[in-house]
């Protein structure tokens, strides 16, 4: 797919499938694979050579998304008797790659095979580069993703190999069926065939398998915008909060905006000073106004409305109400007393910022999409389905009023994160549809903004991924969508309102080149 324009659920069934026998179904096609190309050889030239595919599932036996719990090697094994079976031109070789120095073993398969599919499973940070070293071998390629699981693997890595101009061809939808049909491909390839050949066939196969684009026709949402002047002006006094990442005291300037960046001792001293009845108070609010409470326990919602009152005690401190936080190495290492992603709804809500992973940019996003809008906005882990030309926007921190800090909110349940830690508190959002959503995200130190439409169509509560799962129906070709994700990472900045032309006029008069993606 590779292309941008550039101006100035179905998730799969697991069975209860026994790892050896994946594992021994493995070493017995690489077996059987040896011996049928040694009757092959000896069978001469009337015997057809059949084409052999290396299927390399990359993957880790613990992974954080879909979930802790998610059963790999029995989701691998479903993956490759569906593709035997809908394949059967094909001759399959399965590869299970779970660390980086394992590549070599699919590359090894590099004169036994006619090409590779490459199928993410998890959220393997580690293996992203091993998508493009498979690709460098020259041999035809399709990647793949399993929805809500591998998926910021596979949009980077295939970003990835666009932009070191490797040809290969991807699919990402809940319909396995779509990736059969593209896989059936392989049957074509001949001992000429390029890479590029095949990308474009596969591409050609896989397109057809799309969702029309649907009405889009919204709720009507007028958005009362700030002059653009004025938003520059905003935007160039602005300050935040980077806590928990980088050089203590210092300050960083982002085309204007004033980055400060904080230590955990800081945040942890105003933490130990909490009033708890006050907690105490903030946790029953959060208890009440949930639709439901899932899994957390009253003792950790209480230890979350405590980092909030500290967060907000740091905020004053600092004359700002925007804050981006290391949320998840601040926990584990010890130096964070609970999430603060309850308190980063609250601050959301009340018309702040309170962003995840300390990213500047996704602050510095989420910024513009404020000032612009006077609406929060909603950071997330995309996920694309061109089964139902759906993208998925998935995070464990929300809002619960998008359309401004002075609307009713919307349901939300108090849950655990991505990671299901039973310490771990957050809001999973039922975000409003109906509703035309504007996404975007800049790269301030390329200078850069990446933008996008979808119409907001309901929520997904699927078990697997980030808490709040927004559902919108891409505007546009979600077949380009495919190809920015390593040039701008897997986030995402929504922001709620029919407002890409000002966003961009925006960017631009902070001197931003702009990619619409779609």
């Amino acid at each position: 797919m590779c292309h941008s324009h550039v101006s100035g659920p179905c998730l799969g069934c697991h069975h209860g499938l026994n790892r050896r026998r994946f594992v021994a179904g493995c070493g017995a096609t690489l077996t059987s694979i040896g011996a049928s190309a040694s009757r092959t050889a000896q069978a001469g030239d009337d015997s057809k050579k059949p084409v052999r595919v290396g299927l390399v599932f990359l993957s880790n036996h613990k992974p954080s998304w879909p979930h802790p719990e998610f059963l790999v090697e029995p989701r691998e094994e479903e993956i490759l008797e569906l593709l035997r079976a809908g394949c059967p031109g094909v001759e399959l070789v399965p590869v299970a790659v779970r660390t980086p120095d394992q590549v070599k073993a699919a590359a090894a398969l590099k004169d036994e095979v006619d090409g590779y599919l490459v199928y993410v499973v998890t959220l393997h940070w580690n293996l992203q580069r091993t998508v493009a070293e498979i690709g460098k071998l020259g041999k035809p390629m399709l990647l793949a993703d399993e929805f809500l699981g591998g998926c910021g693997v596979f949009l980077r890595g295939y970003s990835d190999l666009c932009r070191q101009n490797i040809p290969a061809a991807a699919v990402s939808t809940t319909r396995m069926q779509d990736l059969v049909l593209a896989a059936q491909t392989f049957a074509e390839v001949k001992p000429d065939t390029t890479q590029a050949a095949f990308a474009a066939r596969c591409e050609e196969v896989y397109r057809k398998t799309f969702a029309p684009v649907g009405e889009m026709k919204c709720v009507a949402d007028p958005v009362k915008l700030t002059d653009i002047g004025q938003c520059i002006d905003r935007f160039k006094k602005s300050r935040f909060l980077i806590v928990g990442r980088g050089q203590e005291g210092k300050e960083q300037d982002f085309l204007g905006a004033t980055g400060v960046y904080i230590g955990f001792d800081e945040l942890k001293s105003l933490y130990d000073a909490v009033d708890q009845d006050e907690a105490a108070q903030w946790a029953a609010h959060w208890s009440g106004q949930a639709e439901h409470i899932v899994e957390p326990t009253p003792d950790w919602i209480h230890k979350a409305a405590a980092v909030y009152l500290a967060t907000k005690e740091l905020l004053k401190r600092h004359g700002t109400d925007s804050v981006t936080m290391n949320c998840l190495g601040g926990f584990a290492q010890g130096k964070l007393p609970a999430y603060p992603c309850l308190g980063f709804m609250e601050i959301l809500d009340g018309g702040g910022q309170g962003v995840c992973e300390a990213m500047p940019d996704d602050t510095l996003s989420m910024l513009m999409a404020r000032i612009l809008t006077g609406r929060p906005g909603f950071v997330s882990d995309p996920a694309l389905d061109t089964s139902k030309n759906q993208i998925v926007y998935a995070h464990c921190v929300a809002t619960t009023r998008p359309l401004g800090p002075d609307t009713d909110s919307n349901r939300f349940r108090i849950r655990t994160l991505h990671d299901r830690d039973p310490r771990g508190t957050c809001a999973q959002s039922f975000l409003p549809e109906g509703y035309m959503t504007t996404s975007f995200r800049t790269d301030f130190a390329r200078k850069k903004m990446v933008i996008h439409q979808a119409k907001a169509v309901g929520n997904l509560d699927a078990d697997r991924g980030c808490r709040t799962q927004l559902v919108g129906e891409v505007r546009g070709d979600i077949g380009n969508l495919f190809d920015q994700w390593d040039h701008f990472g897997w986030h995402r900045v929504t922001v709620y309102g029919d407002v890409k032309e000002p966003l961009i006029e925006f960017g631009r008069g902070l001197g931003l080149e702009i990619v619409e993606e779609a």
